[in-house]
């Protein structure tokens, strides 16, 4: 049976210096969870800014933390205005009086799931078959990279500390997938999104991988703003992220992330993930 440890924060990411202070006066302070690694967030989601720049007319300027908990504490203080965050934290942050903004529709819906991927050639072909190997998680607060296959888990009554024979967070999806693909673990836990998209970005990394196991399908991670933004920034953010497809700069930032346009959020579709919230303990 496998290692009662619980798992370890293991950072192996790059870290950026090209970011903002909390205090910044005058600018729309945005938030980026580290569902990807820093430098893949800055090639992915710097085209969005920029249009956020041009839509409203005020600078932006990013501010990262390490894990999903420290972003929505930084909601949850008005230390930020806007933040791209993970769908758990949505569920909390909401609690807390974060207003969401919008979601990602990625070839025509606005879902996402939790896939667990293994390397083609380890001979792992089913999430049974991950049972005493090596694993990878993204963050605690991770609903795919986290929460999703514990609350499978706790269908057969285990835990990943008694599933597995090791597992540890690598505060990023890319870094789970990459943590895979180089055979430093068996399997991970990642969000299918991010999965899509890597291996348009990397093919190589993508033909050596594949899916054994699959998550209800759940709304896409939201676009949110902090309780304290004001209704009339709050609107024109709004309106800027539900017209992102229609504006040239817009279509180019939501190309480079693969995304189809922004749609308006629908909370029912996080059921799922508060139900399995309730079930399980979800570990700082």
């Amino acid at each position: 049976m496998g290692s009662s440890v619980k798992p370890i924060p293991v950072d192996l990411s790059e870290r950026s210096t090209r970011l903002a202070t909390v205090d910044s006066p005058g600018v729309f302070r945005v938030a980026v969870s580290s569902m990807i690694s820093p430098l893949e967030t800055m090639k992915g989601y710097g085209p969005v800014l920029s249009y956020i720049e041009q839509q409203t007319g005020r600078k932006v300027e990013l501010v990262q933390r390490r894990t999903y908990r420290e972003v929505n504490e930084l909601i949850r203080e008005n230390k930020i205005d806007l933040a791209f965050i993970c769908t758990y934290s949505f569920v909390e942050a909401e609690l807390f009086g974060a207003r969401p903004v919008a979601v990602p529709q990625v070839e025509g819906n606005p879902y996402y799931q939790a896939v667990v991927i293994t390397r083609r050639d380890s001979g792992i072909n089913s999430l049974e078959e991950l049972r005493n190997k090596r694993f990878a998680f993204t963050d605690p607060m991770s609903f795919s990279g986290h929460i999703a296959l514990r609350g499978e888990l706790v269908k057969v009554d285990r835990t990943p500390e008694t599933f597995f024979a090791s597992t540890f967070y690598t505060y990023s999806h890319d870094n789970s997938l990459r943590a895979v693909y180089d055979g430093i673990v068996d399997g991970a836990t990642i969000d299918s999104l991010v999965f899509r998209s890597s291996n348009i970005l990397y093919p190589e990394i993508g033909a050596a991988l594949q899916v054994v196991h699959v998550s209800p399908l759940v709304g896409a991670p939201p676009v949110v703003v902090s309780p304290g933004l004001s209704e009339e920034d709050y609107q024109l953010i709004r309106r800027a992220f539900l017209n992102m497809h229609n504006e040239p700069l817009g279509k180019q930032a939501l190309d480079t992330l693969f995304i189809d346009r922004f749609v308006m959020v629908n909370s029912g579709h996080y059921d799922y993930i508060r139900e399995i919230a309730g079930k399980i303990e979800v570990v700082e």
